[in-house]
Protein backbone atom coordinates (compact mmCIF):
# COMPACT_ATOMS: atom_id res chain seq x y z
CA UNK A 1 0.00 0.00 0.00
CA UNK A 2 1.21 3.49 -0.68
CA UNK A 3 0.36 6.72 1.45
CA UNK A 4 1.47 10.19 0.54
CA UNK A 5 2.35 12.47 3.29
CA UNK A 6 3.76 16.23 3.89
CA UNK A 7 7.55 16.06 4.89
CA UNK A 8 6.68 18.43 7.53
CA UNK A 9 5.05 16.02 9.11
CA UNK A 10 8.03 13.16 8.87
CA UNK A 11 11.22 15.38 9.36
CA UNK A 12 13.00 11.95 10.00
CA UNK A 13 12.78 11.39 7.04
CA UNK A 14 15.32 14.32 5.87
CA UNK A 15 18.96 12.21 6.19
CA UNK A 16 17.55 9.73 4.26
CA UNK A 17 15.96 11.88 1.46
CA UNK A 18 19.37 13.81 1.84
CA UNK A 19 21.41 10.52 1.33
CA UNK A 20 19.54 9.96 -2.07
CA UNK A 21 19.89 12.68 -3.44
CA UNK A 22 23.55 13.22 -2.94
CA UNK A 23 23.94 9.62 -4.42
CA UNK A 24 21.70 10.19 -7.54
CA UNK A 25 22.88 13.59 -8.26
CA UNK A 26 26.37 13.33 -7.19
CA UNK A 27 27.92 16.06 -9.75
CA UNK A 28 25.21 18.88 -8.63
CA UNK A 29 25.73 18.11 -4.90
CA UNK A 30 29.80 17.41 -4.89
CA UNK A 31 30.15 20.63 -3.09
CA UNK A 32 27.06 20.48 -0.51
CA UNK A 33 27.67 18.74 3.04
CA UNK A 34 25.21 16.45 4.30
CA UNK A 35 23.99 19.49 6.64
CA UNK A 36 23.49 21.51 4.06
CA UNK A 37 21.15 19.25 1.99
CA UNK A 38 19.55 18.01 5.00
CA UNK A 39 18.89 22.10 5.83
CA UNK A 40 17.82 22.31 2.15
CA UNK A 41 15.02 20.04 2.95
CA UNK A 42 14.04 21.20 6.02
CA UNK A 43 13.22 24.55 3.63
CA UNK A 44 10.50 22.47 1.85
CA UNK A 45 8.84 21.15 5.04
CA UNK A 46 5.86 23.42 4.98
CA UNK A 47 1.74 22.47 3.95
CA UNK A 48 0.46 25.85 3.11
CA UNK A 49 2.99 27.43 0.71
CA UNK A 50 5.64 26.60 -2.04
CA UNK A 51 7.98 25.16 -1.31
CA UNK A 52 6.12 21.86 -0.17
CA UNK A 53 7.38 18.46 -0.25
CA UNK A 54 5.66 15.64 0.28
CA UNK A 55 7.21 11.83 0.84
CA UNK A 56 5.88 8.76 -0.58
CA UNK A 57 5.60 5.49 1.78
CA UNK A 58 5.00 1.66 0.37
CA UNK A 59 4.09 -0.87 3.20
CA UNK A 60 5.45 1.67 5.62
CA UNK A 61 8.70 1.87 4.19
CA UNK A 62 10.18 5.22 3.00
CA UNK A 63 10.07 4.81 -1.04
CA UNK A 64 10.17 8.54 -2.41
CA UNK A 65 9.72 12.68 -2.88
CA UNK A 66 8.21 14.91 -4.89
CA UNK A 67 7.84 19.03 -4.60
CA UNK A 68 5.74 21.74 -5.43
CA UNK A 69 7.49 24.54 -5.93
CA UNK A 70 8.12 27.59 -7.62
CA UNK A 71 10.12 27.44 -11.21
CA UNK A 72 13.46 28.65 -10.43
CA UNK A 73 14.55 28.62 -13.98
CA UNK A 74 14.90 32.64 -15.58
CA UNK A 75 14.12 31.23 -18.68
CA UNK A 76 10.57 29.21 -17.78
CA UNK A 77 9.44 32.04 -14.80
CA UNK A 78 5.77 31.93 -16.55
CA UNK A 79 5.43 28.28 -15.73
CA UNK A 80 4.89 28.10 -12.52
CA UNK A 81 3.95 26.19 -9.96
CA UNK A 82 6.34 23.07 -10.94
CA UNK A 83 6.39 19.51 -9.74
CA UNK A 84 9.92 18.57 -9.44
CA UNK A 85 12.56 16.71 -7.72
CA UNK A 86 10.21 13.52 -8.55
CA UNK A 87 12.78 10.48 -6.73
CA UNK A 88 11.73 6.79 -6.14
CA UNK A 89 14.61 4.83 -4.44
CA UNK A 90 15.59 1.68 -6.84
CA UNK A 91 14.03 -0.58 -4.41
CA UNK A 92 10.32 0.36 -4.79
CA UNK A 93 10.18 1.39 -8.41
CA UNK A 94 7.50 0.19 -11.24
CA UNK A 95 5.10 0.04 -7.96
CA UNK A 96 3.27 2.98 -9.05
CA UNK A 97 4.66 5.22 -6.33
CA UNK A 98 5.94 7.67 -8.45
CA UNK A 99 2.27 8.20 -10.62
CA UNK A 100 1.28 8.44 -6.77
CA UNK A 101 3.37 11.07 -5.54
CA UNK A 102 2.25 13.07 -9.10
CA UNK A 103 -1.34 12.98 -8.20
CA UNK A 104 -0.57 13.73 -5.19
CA UNK A 105 1.46 16.86 -5.94
CA UNK A 106 -1.32 17.67 -8.51
CA UNK A 107 -4.08 17.63 -5.63
CA UNK A 108 -1.99 19.70 -3.22
CA UNK A 109 -1.58 22.51 -6.48
CA UNK A 110 -5.37 22.14 -6.57
CA UNK A 111 -5.51 22.38 -3.13
CA UNK A 112 -3.24 25.95 -2.97
CA UNK A 113 -5.89 27.13 -5.82
CA UNK A 114 -3.71 26.75 -9.05
CA UNK A 115 -5.50 25.88 -11.99
CA UNK A 116 -2.21 24.94 -13.94
CA UNK A 117 0.90 22.75 -12.51
CA UNK A 118 4.06 22.37 -14.70
CA UNK A 119 6.92 19.91 -14.89
CA UNK A 120 10.54 19.29 -16.92
CA UNK A 121 11.62 15.61 -17.32
CA UNK A 122 14.26 13.50 -18.70
CA UNK A 123 12.70 10.62 -17.38
CA UNK A 124 9.19 10.45 -16.02
CA UNK A 125 7.14 11.90 -19.20
CA UNK A 126 5.61 8.00 -18.88
CA UNK A 127 3.83 8.80 -15.72
CA UNK A 128 3.35 12.58 -17.27
CA UNK A 129 1.60 11.34 -20.08
CA UNK A 130 -0.58 8.48 -18.37
CA UNK A 131 -1.97 11.16 -15.76
CA UNK A 132 -2.94 13.26 -18.95
CA UNK A 133 -0.32 15.93 -18.76
CA UNK A 134 0.01 17.63 -22.22
CA UNK A 135 3.48 18.34 -23.60
CA UNK A 136 5.01 21.57 -23.76
CA UNK A 137 8.24 22.19 -25.46
CA UNK A 138 11.49 20.97 -25.25
CA UNK A 139 14.35 23.00 -22.79
CA UNK A 140 17.93 22.73 -23.43
CA UNK A 141 20.12 23.22 -20.48
CA UNK A 142 23.86 23.39 -20.85
CA UNK A 143 23.80 19.96 -19.36
CA UNK A 144 21.21 18.28 -21.77
CA UNK A 145 17.60 18.77 -22.55
CA UNK A 146 14.36 18.32 -20.74
CA UNK A 147 10.43 18.26 -21.61
CA UNK A 148 8.62 20.70 -20.49
CA UNK A 149 4.91 19.59 -19.52
CA UNK A 150 1.71 20.99 -18.38
CA UNK A 151 -1.41 19.59 -16.46
CA UNK A 152 -4.67 21.76 -16.08
CA UNK A 153 -6.08 21.34 -12.99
Amino acid sequence: MITIGFLADHLDTVPTLAKWFRDQWTSYYADWSQAEIENDFFEDATRDRLPCRLVAFESGELAGTIILRENGNEDLQEFQPELGGLFVVESHRKHGVGAELVRAGMKLALGQGYETVYATTTTAAGILERLGWEFVKPVIYPDGQVALYRCKL
